[in-house]
């Protein structure tokens, strides 16, 4: 007897990899260039004294804030001095030259600021700087 319909022959089902390696390629780069432009160093609103000679520092720096109350913050984390000698040792583990910033409030109380920069430097840090507004003339 004659089969009037062709019996199909039945192939597996594949799944194409090519368009899913695109896909997962693109989300790499995504997420690498994103990345790259977040910042995980967090900062207090310190409202900085202005000056007229500043110069901008490189990025790649350790930032100490120093609060109106003497609060002293480093990474958007209170710490106290005791702890800000062992977090400027492990910042200059790989290099002494490594920069250090210290962002005090105007109304900060001198003394603090010297306390701050004496822990910093007895740390073994060299290369601490004071962190300014640029004064427009």
């Amino acid at each position: 007897m004659k089969k009037l319909l062709h019996r199909r022959s039945k192939t597996k089902p594949q799944i194409v990899v090519t368009n899913l390696i695109d896909v997962i390629l693109l989300l790499v780069f995504f997420f690498m260039i994103t990345s790259s432009f977040a910042s995980n160093e967090k900062k207090l609103p310190v409202n900085v004294p202005k000056a007229s000679a500043s110069v901008s520092m490189e990025k790649d720096n350790m930032t100490v804030q120093i609060t109106k109350t003497g609060n002293t913050f480093v990474a958007g984390k209170q710490v106290d001095l005791a702890v800000l000698d062992g977090i400027v040792k492990k910042w200059i583990s790989t290099s002494l030259e490594r920069p250090i910033m210290v962002e005090a409030d105007e109304g900060t109380n001198y003394g603090c600021v010297i306390k701050v920069l004496d822990q910093i430097r007895t740390s073994g840090a060299i290369n601490v700087g004071l962190s300014t507004k640029n004064e427009k003339r």
